[in-house]
């Protein structure tokens, strides 16, 4: 989130004044309902825009193949593998399961 929202709402919380302190409190838990549920949409963003260290190309050259359901069942392998902390987010791990998912569904390596 750009930094001045996260200070207009810091300063939205600094300035919660009220002598009704039901009022206020009712407020902050507002404020920090809000605060969460921008942090939870914040991290969806980050994983959906995020991107596997191989694309569809590199698995392309390497077997050989056009845009294919083969191009995507291994992208989609190499990207559980990494979120799901089965693999570091590195090129030689993911290209080493790109190579694995590839022979399991019949694919070879272009020479």
């Amino acid at each position: 989130m750009p930094v001045m929202i996260w200070k207009a709402l810091l300063l939205c919380d600094a300035d919660i004044t009220s002598k009704n302190e039901e009022k206020v409190k009712r407020y902050k838990e507002n404020l920090k309902l809000v605060l969460q549920k921008i942090k939870e949409v914040e991290a969806r963003d980050h994983i959906r825009n995020w991107q596997p260290p191989i694309s569809g190309e590199i698995i392309m050259q390497t077997f050989n193949i056009k845009p294919s359901r083969e191009v995507g069942i291994i992208k989609e392998a190499i990207k559980d593998a990494i979120l799901d902390g089965v693999i570091p987010n590195d090129y030689d791990a993911a290209y080493n399961l790109m190579l694995e998912k590839g022979n399991e569904l019949g694919l070879t390596m272009n020479n």
